[in-house]
């Protein structure tokens, strides 16, 4: 069963790193829809290490054993995420600093269109967007948005699966 979550959390973190890869490099890439192909790619994940894992228990799994699986998975991914995004940015971020940038302009255009931001606010609220998006894109930044995100994405996938493919053995007789 320990392999199975090996398995499928080095392949969702794989697939998940090629995916920032090619967000990185890429000039007219959207964060939204690459944030929405990692989930779906931890949920395949999820769910085909689970389905695995119920067939080694015998074709019955229990609740907190899918919750668990789901966690270890996504924590997985996670750790296999920020290696890469390690590996790449060392040693001084020279990678990142394209994307960093084209981020900057996009916070800056995106404040000056809202609204609903007081014109005096504007500067103040450029630069605080602006310093969590630069904090996002060193390791640590990127480390804890990698962990929060795959933590939160697995709870909520390993919920939803433990609905279809869970047994609650609570109830059943020894």
């Amino acid at each position: 069963m320990q392999k199975s979550i090996w398995i499928f959390g080095i392949l969702a973190g794989a697939l998940c790193a090629v995916l920032e890869y090619l967000f990185i490099i890429s000039v007219n890439a959207h964060s939204g829809i690459n944030s929405f192909a990692k989930i779906a790619v931890l949920a395949i994940c999820i769910i085909a290490g689970l389905v695995v894992t119920r067939k080694l228990l015998g074709g019955v799994i229990s609740i907190a054993r899918t919750l668990l699986t789901g966690i270890l998975i996504a924590l997985v991914r996670a750790a296999i995420m920020i290696v890469v995004f390690v590996f790449m940015y060392y040693p001084d971020g020279t990678f990142y600093e394209e994307k960093v940038q084209i981020g900057l302009e996009q916070v800056a255009a995106s404040v000056d269109a809202d609204e609903s931001v007081k014109p005096a606010d504007k500067e103040q609220e450029i630069e605080r967007i602006s310093a969590n998006w630069v904090n996002q894109m060193k390791p640590q930044g990127y480390s804890v948005t990698a962990i929060l995100m795959s933590i939160i994405s697995g709870v909520f996938i390993s919920i939803l699966a433990a609905v279809f493919l869970s047994t609650n053995k609570m109830y059943q007789e020894l």
